[in-house]
């Protein structure tokens, strides 16, 4: 198959294999599920037919959408993850509408109670989370760094006088999005840089920890930099079984791990008690 500037790279099959999807990319294949489309496979280097990635490609849409129109290809656009090219693909085949996919696009769902928070935290202040369909976590100026050795994996580019500046990495890319907007209507960012409110607990235990916490006289310490709302505590929805947030601390200079908890706050009392020295057997 003839290429585009930067679309050299990777064989076919190789790239997909070890391509990680993104939140926006996720969302695609949701909404194809919802509209009872297939998102067609096929031999090229994205794993998906007529969708070529080009990592050498500059900006953030990498992956390019090229159709065979009486015995030629042509090329019908650029995207930021190969399965919102793969829906477009299947709508145009089915005869559906695609504006969507060019015009911004609905938010993506949170995938955790930090972004969940920061979503409710938008619409109590009557803002808007900006998207975009060329941005890889569906937010616009957001974008997603799955290779990245941090929990704050969502880095928020602006462009200043010219050139594209970091704001920050953010732990959710909802985060990010309302410190944009924050930005963008003049309002106060700093609560997003400096240590949170807590978020509302997701269950009676989460709710029944942060009584006890108050019990006890402890803080339960949050973060902006953890996915969970609290400091140290990482939400893994991957993981199998019930105990999906894990505590983990810097000891001599190394990550140690000290559990698994079935919700944030309990990890986050665990804590809380280690730090002053309490029982937490």
């Amino acid at each position: 198959m003839e290429l585009d500037e930067g679309c050299g790279g990777a064989p076919a099959g190789l790239q997909a294999a070890v391509r990680t999807i993104t939140p926006a990319g996720a969302e695609a294949v949701r909404q194809a599920d919802r509209e009872g489309l297939t998102l067609a496979t096929g031999g090229s280097n994205s794993g998906y037919h007529g969708v070529t990635f080009c990592p050498n490609r500059k900006g953030s849409k990498k992956y390019q959408l090229r159709v065979m129109v009486g015995g030629r290809k042509v090329h019908l656009g650029w995207f930021a993850t190969a399965e919102q090219v793969a829906l477009f693909y299947a709508r145009r085949e089915a005869g559906r509408d695609t504006s969507d996919l060019t015009a911004p696009p609905p938010p993506p769902a949170p995938h955790s109670p930090a972004g969940a928070e920061a979503i409710r935290q938008a619409e109590r202040e009557g803002l808007t989370l900006a998207t975009s369909s060329s941005s890889n976590s569906g937010y616009k100026g957001v974008f997603y760094d799955p290779k990245r050795r941090r929990t704050s994996k969502y880095q928020l580019q602006v462009r200043v006088g010219g050139k594209q500046t970091s704001l920050g990495w953010f732990a959710t890319a909802e985060q990010a999005a309302l410190f944009y907007a924050r930005r963008e209507a003049g309002r106060d960012t700093s609560d997003l840089t400096a240590p949170p409110p807590p978020p509302a607990p997701h269950s009676p235990a989460g709710a029944e920890a942060i009584r006890q916490a108050e019990r006890e006289g402890l803080t339960l310490a949050t973060s902006s930099s953890s996915n969970s709302g609290y400091k140290c505590v990482t939400y893994c929805p991957k993981r199998k079984g019930s105990q999906k947030y894990e505590l983990k601390v810097s000891v001599g200079g190394k990550m140690v791990r000290l559990g698994l908890f079935a919700t944030a706050e309990q990890a986050a009392l665990f804590y809380a008690r280690r730090q002053a020295g309490r029982d937490t057997s």
